[in-house]
């Protein structure tokens, strides 16, 4: 029995569902409520809360940061603005907490150095949000504004009739090359 369209197409692309983010936060979940339970039985009760608010906090980073992709790149609305500063007060504040919680059980000098790391993050991420992505878009106002951004190339085709064997002129098209072609 030959199989059907149907069937050949179900076969040769099958549509294999991939759990991997279920199975992070589910393997986050279960750390997560471990690490409560340990601190709860150990009477830290500022673990407790500091452990909470990173498990909220992380799902609403992930929410901020996939409706800050969804936005378009040259949009400059207050809204991505707005998006993009919960973003890094919210990585701030996380940085700043787990260097806090190192800091009790480590040498001074060490805590330092977290603190450090945690500043140094935290600067890379503004610099990243509001310095970096405000230049890229002002260098492409500016392309915009001046039109040399964009070349045309004209190019003359040459193709052969097949009836004379012989070149002849085809159609001259204008190639406008992509960010790839430049």
């Amino acid at each position: 029995m030959l199989p059907t369209n149907d069937q050949t197409q179900n076969t040769n692309n099958p549509e294999i569902p991939i759990f991997l983010p279920v199975v992070a936060h589910f393997y986050l979940t279960f750390n997560i409520f471990s690490t409560i339970y340990q601190a709860y039985a150990h009477g830290d009760f500022p673990m407790v809360a500091f452990i909470v608010f990173v498990y909220l906090a992380y799902f609403f980073l992930m929410y901020c940061m996939t409706l800050l992709q969804a936005l378009p790149p040259q949009d400059r609305s207050p809204r991505k603005d707005f998006l993009k500063s919960v973003i890094w007060v919210l990585t701030s504040v996380i940085f700043f907490g787990f260097a806090y919680q190192f800091s009790t059980f480590i040498h001074p000098v060490a805590a330092a150095f977290v603190f450090a790391l945690a500043i140094l993050a935290s600067a890379f991420i503004f610099f990243l949000y509001f310095v970096y992505d405000g230049q890229q878009q002002q260098q492409q106002q500016q392309q915009k504004q001046s039109g040399s951004s964009t070349y045309r190339l004209r190019i003359h085709v040459l193709g052969f009739s097949p009836s004379t064997s012989k070149v002849c002129d085809s159609k001259i098209r204008q190639v406008v090359p992509g960010p790839e072609n430049v």
